[in-house]
Formats: structure tokens, C-alpha cells, sequence
């Protein structure tokens, strides 16, 4: 278990990171996201050894890895990095990339072993240049792992790749930690990569945790507007409660729509407060007044309308096919019971 306690970091008089608590297990994926500039990459490169832990502590289960005056250096750290860019050495054949920091004896073993396991063992004579961004990312998996590292850290790894091979490569990722019982920390900034890999999630913005748990946690009950955003491409609204009714632009909503999980505190009658809503769940009709469909766009086997209220707010909802609103419509909107998020911002 890799364990991060109260960890705090500045730079240059800036709060970057600020008592940020967490553990993650072996075998298992942990997503760390947030906007660029939230702390993703110092947290990894604390872990690393590339930075000196400043407050807190960082514990590879009983092996202190770095607090305040007592850091591990980096070679002596049973952690693997994966950059963004891979970073392989350019003189350097794909094997020996993979075997460099093996003890010669095991080498060959285990560099046939990794290569085999990233599927590039007919690659082993080619040099970097000659590689695709997929086959270079992969070498450099296969190289993290190679001297058989307690932890794998990646930093943003697929950032520059198509989707499909994103696809493939999360794939192969999160398959080689849960075989290999590494503990694996994610650092991305991309709610697909948290989606399609994590088994744990901790969400930052300027330094702070806002929310760890499960992506279902995160997905079905958001602590805060900024996670509702990250996840099902939840939208922001301003309503009132009034008459047992959310007033919002789009329509007065039944009580009912709002998540049982709401703090009742935050939804004061009469006063003006942020909401949540996912464009799946919300149903529209054709109406003779109220909203008008902006736009309509094609989104896989839905469509997507744009709404446009009268203050010029617009708001996102799934339109199963087939369906009979055009553009210029003017329609009902509707939530499904439970669905929107009422939340501190």
C-alpha cells in the first residue's frame, strides 16, 4: 500500500500542495485527476524521489520514502515512472531500454518476459525513432516495470495519443497492474482515462482533495459541483426552491427530482443556489412555449439538443432516436426523479 499523509509542498512561496491524504493499493489502479496546475504531477514526482517532501509523509507500506529532512533517493525507491513522452534513451535498442537497471544475470529473462507481456518481443533490435507513439509507450511500461517496482507511477501518459490507442493502452495498463500486484497511480487530467481505468479516484483542484472513492461513488454522488463536471458531463444551473418546486429557466422541477443525497441546508427558499443535471437525464417534449432547441447534434445512437432559456443559459439533453423536435422547437424539459445534484460550488 503506497500511503500519502497530510502531504504539503510549496513552491516559491506558492501553495501547490496543501494536507493531501490518500492510499493505494497493489493490484489496483488509482486515478489522481485535475485541472493542469493542481498539484497531479508534484504528488508523482514526490512519490518518485524527484522532489523532497516538505510536510507529510510518503510509505511504501513499512518503507518510509520521503518527510520533511528524510528523503529516499530516487534509485533506492522500489517505484517505476512512466512519463508522458515515455522518455526512452535514444541510442539504446527497445531491449536495452528494458533492460537497463536489470542485474546482467536475470536480463535477458526478463527483458523476453516484459516485451512479451507489452507485445513487442519481435521488436527487440528496433531504436526509438523507428517506433510508433503506441510501441514507445509500451517500451516504456515494459522498462518500468523491469527491476520489479513495489509502485508504477504515470504521469500523463497517453495525453498526446489518438483515442483507439488510448483505448488499447489503459487496456493493457490496468491488465498488467492487477496481474503484476503493483500498486498503479495515474496522474491525468482526462475523465476517460479515470473511467476506463481506476479502481479509485482522488480528484484535486489547487492542491486541495476534493473527493476520493470509487468512480461510481464520484459518478452517482459528486461532493461538489467541480466533480459533477468532471463525470457524466453534468451541467450547472441556478434555481430557487419555492412551493415545493425547483424554479429554475427550463421549467419549474417536482422536489422529487433532486438526489436523496442533497444537503437539504444548501436549497434555502427563496434564495438563489447551483444545481447539477446530466444531459441522459433529462426528457423533453414539444411544448407551444418555454425553451427552444438552439442546435441538435448527432451523439452516437442519441442525439444531443442544445436549449437555450430566455436569460440565454443553455443546457445540453440526450434525445433518444426517433424523436420529433427540429431545431426552433420550443419544448418541456423535464428531469428524471432523483437526478439533480444540489451542491456547495
Amino acid at each position: 500500500m503506497l500511503f500519502f499523509d497530510s502531504i504539503h509542498y510549496t513552491y516559491d512561496k506558492t501553495p501547490v500542495l496543501s494536507d493531501v491524504s490518500f492510499a493505494a493499493a497493489p493490484g489496483e489502479i488509482t486515478c489522481v485527476i485535475g485541472p493542469s496546475g493542481c498539484g497531479k504531477s508534484t504528488l508523482l514526482s514526490l512519490a518518485a524521489g524527484l522532489l523532497d517532501v516538505q510536510a507529510g509523509e510518503i510509505r511504501l507500506d513499512d518503507t518510509l520514502l520521503g518527510r520533511k529532512g528524510q528523503n529516499l533517493p530516487p534509485e533506492q525507491r522500489p517505484v517505476g515512472l512512466v512519463f508522458q513522452e515515455g522518455a526512452l534513451f535514444p541510442h539504446m535498442t527497445v531491449a536495452e531500454n528494458v533492460g537497463f537497471g536489470v542485474g546482467e544475470r536475470e536480463r535477458s529473462a526478463r527483458v523476453a518476459g516484459l516485451l512479451a507481456l507489452v507485445g513487442l518481443e519481435a521488436e527487440t533490435r528496433r531504436y526509438p525513432h523507428t517506433l510508433s507513439g503506441g510501441q514507445r509507450q509500451r517500451v516504456a511500461l515494459a522498462r518500468a516495470l523491469a527491476p520489479e517496482p513495489e509502485a508504477l507511477l504515470f504521469d500523463e501518459p497517453y495525453a498526446n495519443l489518438d483515442q483507439e490507442l488510448r483505448r488499447s493502452l489503459r487496456r493493457e495498463a490496468r491488465d498488467t497492474v492487477r496481474e503484476s500486484g503493483t500498486v498503479g497511480v495515474f496522474v491525468t487530467h482526462d475523465p476517460e482515462d479515470v473511467m476506463a481505468l481506476a479502481d479509485r479516484v482522488v480528484v484535486l483542484r489547487d492542491g486541495v482533495v476534493q473527493q476520493t472513492g470509487t468512480p461510481r461513488e464520484l459518478f452517482d454522488h459528486p461532493a461538489n459541483a467541480m466533480v459533477a463536471r468532471l463525470f457524466g458531463r453534468a451541467q450547472s444551473l441556478t434555481a430557487r426552491f419555492e412551493d415545493n418546486l425547483l424554479k429554475t429557466g427550463f421549467g419549474d422541477w417536482p422536489a422529487d427530482s433532486v438526489s436523496p443525497t442533497a444537503d437539504g441546508s444548501l436549497m434555502t427558499a427563496g434564495e438563489s443556489f447551483d444545481v447539477s443535471v446530466r444531459p441522459e437525464s433529462l426528457h423533453l417534449a414539444r411544448a407551444a412555449a418555454g425553451p427552444r432547441v438552439h442546435d441538435i447534434r448527432i451523439a452516437g445512437a442519441d442525439d444531443i439538443a442544445e436549449l437555450v432559456d430566455d436569460g440565454g443559459v443553455r443546457l445540453l439533453a440526450t434525445l433518444p432516436r426517433p424523436h420529433d423536435i427540429t431545431v426552433g422547437s420550443h419544448v418541456s424539459v423535464t428531469p428524471l426523479k432523483g437526478s439533480v445534484f444540489v451542491l456547495p460550488g
